[in-house]
């Protein structure tokens, strides 16, 4: 997805996570759009809550609802409710409970600032996390 159709997505299904009544939070290279980053594309929004606002989004988005192999629980990253939703705006990744390296991914702010995605990237440490903070920093240094 382009920067511009993030924020489309995210405009349009704002008052669908809002509603859910549990805290939310986008990461990835989503996030890194909306902040302003260099970041050309991305591939799904990646959406961060917590076990109860997935159920309930997993409700409210079910005709959206992908068909997906659940994700290995001993793998680095365990989601205890994980969905992929393909909305008619684009793709979305909901982690509910999201766990990494066996402890609970805690976010803040619907849009976390800069910072808080170096943190959770370096956090999830596979080589295309590595290189979106290396992407941020460089940003960042640049002003």
């Amino acid at each position: 997805m382009t920067p511009a159709e993030v924020a489309v997505l995210l405009d349009r299904l704002a008052p669908d996570l809002d509603a859910m009544a549990a805290p939310w939070s986008v990461i990835g290279s989503g996030a890194l759009i909306l902040l302003g980053a260099p970041v050309d594309a991305a591939a799904d929004l990646d959406v961060v809550t917590t076990v109860d606002g997935a159920r309930r989004l997993r409700a409210a988005w079910a005709e959206w609802l992908e068909p997906d192999e659940p994700k290995a629980p001993d793998g680095p990253f365990r989601s205890e409710d994980f969905a992929r939703y393909a909305t008619p705006w684009g793709p979305v990744e909901v982690m509910g409970g999201l766990h990494v390296r066996g402890r609970r991914l805690e976010v803040a702010g619907v849009i976390p600032a800069a910072p808080e995605q170096l943190r959770i990237l370096r956090l999830l440490g596979r080589p295309k996390d590595l290189a979106k903070a290396t992407l941020l920093e460089a940003w960042l240094a640049a002003g």
